[in-house]
């Protein structure tokens, strides 16, 4: 089953107000001045103290409308081969696998994308807008196209060609399956055999209706390679783009390349942590403090905290196969909205007290991903007194410093296109990378309790129908994590769904559903929202608890068993019970000691 990391694990509980554009950039409370150069969709989030903080605006924006990124680049490991070109937007060298932990395109439809992006019909868009369906077998698209194999093929233009191109002498008006079944080498046939400009995706009845994940290859498809997909908002996604944290801070000072030395950041990596140390010289960085603003005398958790520039200084980065990229080396920032990009801090002035951020993009396959280093990508300008969102400070300790880049007054050195050399796979594993809290890595939890559950990712399960607490809640348990229906985050899901309510109601009653009826009130995207907030809840509260066997907080291994032990019998379940479920055959505890055992097995190898 393929791993995948949370995005918007807490979000922040404040209101919104839409505005058109990065026209608006603020400075001091409800004050706008100074637009940046940017013009994203943005949003203002209401904070402490009257603040505002100018946020990007993810419904309205989509890999296609992000900023093209400002230098070429290539790398070549081992035959995987990557390039990139001055003011391409990301869905031209981004594929769905690096993008698939954090997003989860795989789980998309051609059929759900169009249902988001209005202009899309897909009657009109040619067949070789879609490249996927080039490297299908026909016996590959009549196994996973709904029906195909049953349909005619005289009623398949595409395919009819096809055949006749290869065995004129084949009569066409029958169906598909019978077809291969009589001539097993026509099963081989790919669609790029032909032109497929003439050919519109509705004149293959139903490929629509399939999940990117059931193409062969579809990890190695560029974005923009998918109908629809590069207009697709960055909320739409089935694991939506999201805030990771609720932490806002301020912009105190802005310090540019004379500095040096800087201890107490808050900048690094998901791999070395987010508090690496920029030693030595070319430090420069922004100073932060709490949004109270009251000087001195008053001083808070953010109080000389330092966002050290990654245009100066790197960290390590990346892991697997693909670490040895740029040295293993990325610029040092954050990832405040999760793990799709890396936001960095740039060139800080002082004269001008101003501090431009960019994006940085990676690359990843099966067995690694390269660090962050795929940019810059221009984001957003602050200035001196800005509220800046910061995420989450959740991070494992500091295991390195940061060291400077080679280029004193040029960005991030990047590979060029001409000259990039092939480097060798000499890199060692890394599992310590994702999306964390508490110490504990989400991405392996999540996997460890689906494989229990659903046996590794069933989004269609459906349990027994089970009453507790004395028959006032009863329900049914549903999907990749069977999350029981009366399960609050299961309810917060279902009843934003035109007639959640009455499904739910149901289901009270002991009401059986149909994989259908699952994904239509409680679809993926549903799934993993409900998971991302009822596991931060429970990590955050078993983190404040006392562990009865050692008299102590919550933490490593007993915090992964007990928080394991709320999922399976709820937030009021005793500790280290050994009461089994109703089918006998898992006690509290044994569920604990099972997710625990499972989540370290994920880190074997490293």
């Amino acid at each position: 089953m393929k791993t995948f990391r949370f995005l918007g694990l807490l979000f922040l509980p404040i209101s919104l107000v839409i505005l058109t554009s990065f026209s608006t950039w603020l400075s001091l409370p409800f004050a706008a001045q100074n637009p940046p150069t940017t013009d994203l969709p943005s949003r203002l989030l209401s904070v402490a103290n009257n603040y505002q903080v100018l946020l990007p605006d993810w419904q309205r924006i989509s890999f296609g409308t992000m900023p093209p990124i400002q230098k070429s680049g290539s790398i070549n490991i081992d035959g995987f081969l990557k390039r990139w070109a001055a003011g391409d937007t990301p869905d031209k060298y981004l594929t769905l696998d690096d993008i698939e932990e954090a997003l989860r395109p795989d789980l998309l439809s051609l059929n759900t994308i169009a249902k988001t992006v209005s202009n899309l019909e897909l009657n009109t868009v040619a067949l070789d807008a879609f490249p996927l369906v080039e490297k299908q077998t026909l016996q590959h698209l009549a196994e996973v196209v709904p029906n195909l194999g049953q349909t005619n093929t005289a009623q398949i233009p595409p395919i009819a060609a096809l055949i006749q191109a290869n065995t004129p002498k084949t009569d066409i008006y029958t169906p598909l399956s019978t077809l291969l079944a009589q001539n097993p080498a026509l099963g081989k046939l790919k669609l790029n055999q032909i032109d497929l400009s003439s050919y519109t995706i509705s004149d293959i009845p139903n490929i629509d209706a399939v999940q990117l994940s059931n193409f062969a290859g579809w990890q190695d498809t560029l974005i923009s390679g998918v109908p629809g997909l590069n207009a697709l908002p960055l909320t739409s996604f089935p694991i939506p783009l999201a805030e990771l944290g609720n932490t806002v801070a301020r912009i105190d000072f802005i310090w540019g390349k004379a500095e040096k030395r800087r201890q107490r950041t808050i900048s690094g990596s998901d791999v070395a942590g987010f508090s690496v140390p920029c030693e030595g010289q070319n430090c420069p960085y922004i100073e932060l403090d709490n949004l109270e603003n009251l000087g001195r005398n008053v001083r808070g958790k953010f109080e000389g905290r330092s966002w050290i520039s990654g245009k100066y200084q790197q960290v390590e980065g990346g892991w697997g196969c693909l670490k040895a990229m740029n040295g293993g080396k990325e610029p040092t920032g954050r990832l405040p909205y999760g793990s799709v990009f890396k936001v960095v801090v740039m060139e800080a002035n002082e004269k001008t007290d101003t501090v431009d951020t960019a994006l940085f993009f990676r690359f990843k396959n099966a067995c690694g991903a390269t660090p962050y280093f795929i940019g810059p990508v221009p984001f957003l300008t602050y200035k001196v007194n800005a509220p800046i969102f910061i995420g989450t400070l959740d991070s494992p300790q500091t295991r390195s410093i940061s060291t400077p880049t080679s280029a004193k007054d040029v960005a991030l050195v990047i590979p060029g296109a001409s000259n990039t050399p092939t480097v060798k796979n000499t890199a060692q594993f890394n599992c310590q990378s994702g999306q964390f809290s508490q110490g504990v890595y989400l991405d392996k939890l999540s996997k460890s309790i689906a494989g229990i559950e659903s046996s590794g990712g069933n989004y269609s399960a459906v349990g027994s129908y089970v009453c507790a607490e004395g028959g006032s809640n009863c329900g049914v348990s549903l999907g990749k994590y069977q999350f029981m229906s009366y399960n609050k985050y299961t309810q917060e899901q279902i009843v934003q769904v035109s007639g959640g309510q009455e499904f739910l109601t149901k289901l009270s009653q002991g009401y059986q559903p149909s994989d259908p009826e699952v994904f239509q009130f409680f679809p993926p995207t549903a799934q993993e929202a409900a998971f991302q907030n009822s596991i931060a809840d429970k990590i955050n509260l078993t983190s404040k608890e006392i562990d009865p066997t050692t008299g102590q907080n919550f933490s490593g291994e007993r915090l992964i068993e007990r928080v394991a032990q709320k999922h399976f019998g709820g937030d009021r379940s005793q500790v280290d019970s050994k009461a089994k479920d109703i089918f006998g055959r898992l006690s509290l505890k044994n569920y604990g000691e099972d997710v625990l055992k499972s989540y370290k097995q994920n880190f074997q190898g490293c």
